[in-house]
Parts: C-alpha cells; structure tokens; sequence
C-alpha cells in the first residue's frame, strides 16, 4: 500500500509478515547486497531451467509494507508471484525499500515498515534511499549472478511501488523492456519529473472508488503527498510515450464476480512511430488494490474503510504478466 493513513488501519489490515522459514518454504532466498554503503535486502527466486537465459521480474512493495509482506496469508494477489516466475521460468527479484521512521542511520533495510524513495515530494514518511541506485544495482547482480535475458527485464508494484515503477521507467528507461503500476499516479508536484529519454511500454491499472490515490487526484491522507488524477497520470505517460493520443474504444472484460459491484475497462493507447504503447485499466467501483480473486483479501469493513472495494473479476499479476511478457528491450 501507499503508506497506512491511521495507525488504527495498520493494526486492522496488516497482518505479521511471514516468518524466514515461510519465506524460504516458498522458494524465495533473502539476501544482502551493499549499495552506497548500505546493506539493502532482497528476496530472489532463481529461474529453475537455466538452459537459456531466463526473462528477470522485479517486483516493488507498497509503502508501510515490505519484501516479506506481499506473501503474508492474506496480502491478496502478490502472492501469486512465486508461482507465477516458476510458471514463466522467471527470475523473480524483490528488493525491500527503507523505513522513513527508523532510529537506525541506514534505515532498517530488513524491517517490514518499508517506503521507496518516489517522486512525491512533502511526504511525512518521506524516504531518502537511492533507491533507483539499488534497484539497478540488483540488475546488475542478477546478470552476473544468473542466466538473464538482459532485454527481457520487468519491473512492476502497487501504489507507493507503482508509483516507484514510475521513477524507474523515467530515470533508467533503457534497462527494462516494460512495467505495470496498479492504483498508482504520478505526482502532483515534483522537480525531477521529467520526460524519459525512451519510451517503455506500460500498463497502468486504477480503482475509481480508491480512498488513497484517488481518481480525481489530490492530497493523500495521512501527509503522503499529493498525486495528480489518474486521467492526467495517463496523458502524461502517453505523450512521454510518444503514443497515439486517441484510445481504442473501452473494452470491459468479463464480469465474473457480479457481487464485488466492480467492473473492469481496458483501453489502449498504440505505440507513434519511435514510441511506445500505454495500456490503462479503469477498475469501475474498485479501490486500493490489485484485483484478484485466486487471492481473496478479507472483504469487511475494515478493508472497504481503508482500502476501498475489492475486485475480483480478474486476476491482476496476469493481467500484468501477459502485457510484459511480449515485449523486448
């Protein structure tokens, strides 16, 4: 998530983040990689046939969460990851960002309260990591370590790690071939926002009923900063994609759980000549998370208080997957 506006929210939805036995009983190796002197944390599973070079899946938590916590027991479609990399014999890599409120200098790269260092700015937990430092320097240890595809690297994340995904696709564009951001927008304002130098294709998917990053953009609660609408997060990313301004007409896709009052429209924005495509999915009646109903999120009051409606008509890390999996840098 963004980062939990009430404490109250934390201890309601955010349960504790899987043991190290959990973790490793899921194929997933937590390791230390050092980074402007720092110890920064990852989890990795290794691609299983490495009889060729395998695609490499960067994978962002969302701010107040952690590498850990997309797998806890009810952290909702994240969890699907791990079978997912095994499925497509991708290497899978998870970095852990810093926590913001850490006594600790280096910030508490291991802890479970974790923020990545976006491009918002006026942010209570305001992270200073470098972490488009790291993020790149896990690639670099991916490649000398494993069997990758170098033109087939993915980054994707929710809200605080889509909005991540964003700096990522702006500052170093040329190490990934694609990226997915759901219930994520950009900044309202930020002095580093600028145009990338290439355009990368991108899938960007967000809830219309979102409590955190809203529709209509603004102010975050709990001082997260302010983010601008999702329409014009949109706009900007297909004029920085050099793609046709005019959409296909909306596609809704199945409505397979008519009890979650959630459905889902597809829109596609083609590459212009040296450009790239921008896929948007508008989550109708959908709130703060990815959309899944393989990986139930409890659906109470509590969760539609802070996090807004659950959609279940699709299955959002597959979703993500078959619009990056295509693409080659």
């Amino acid at each position: 998530m963004i980062g939990w506006p009430l404490k109250a929210s934390a201890q309601v939805i955010r349960r504790a983040a899987p043991t190290p036995a959990e973790i490793a009983a899921l194929g997933l190796e937590d390791r230390v990689l050092r980074v402007g002197g720092v110890e920064r944390r990852f989890l990795v599973q290794p691609a299983s046939d490495v009889s060729r070079p395998t695609p490499v899946l960067v994978v962002l938590h969302g701010g107040g969460q952690s590498m850990r916590r997309l797998f806890a027991p009810e952290a909702g479609a994240t969890r699907g990851w791990p079978a997912l990399a095994r499925r497509e014999n991708a290497l899978l890599l998870v970095p852990n960002g810093l926590d913001p409120d850490s006594r600790s200098p280096d910030g508490n790269p291991g802890g479970d309260n974790q923020n990545w260092n976006d491009l918002r700015s006026g942010v209570a937990r305001e992270s200073r990591g470098d972490d488009v430092g790291f993020v790149l320097a896990l690639l670099d240890w991916a490649q000398q370590n494993h069997r990758v595809d170098r033109s087939r690297v993915y980054v994707t994340g929710a809200s605080n790690g889509g909005m991540m995904s964003f700096r990522l696709l702006i500052e170093a564009p040329e190490r990934f071939a694609a990226g997915a951001a759901f219930v994520s927008a950009l900044p309202r304002e930020a002095r580093e926002l600028r145009a990338p130098s290439l355009a990368t294709p991108l899938l960007i998917a967000n809830g219309t009923l979102d409590p955190l990053v809203q529709w209509a953009g603004g102010e975050i609660a709990g001082g997260r900063g302010a983010t601008r609408s999702v329409d014009s997060t949109v706009d900007w990313w297909v004029a920085a994609n050099h793609a046709n301004p005019q959409a296909t007409p909306a596609e809704t896709l199945p409505d397979r759980d008519p009890r979650d009052r959630c459905t889902i429209d597809r829109r596609e924005f083609a590459a212009g000549p040296g450009g790239a495509p921008v896929v948007a999915y508008t989550m109708r009646g959908g709130g703060h998370t990815i959309p899944s109903a393989r990986y139930p999120i409890p659906d109470n009051w509590a969760t539609r208080r802070f996090i807004g409606p659950v959609c279940r008509d699709v299955e959002g890390i597959e979703l993500a997957w078959a619009f990056l999996s295509p693409h080659h840098r």
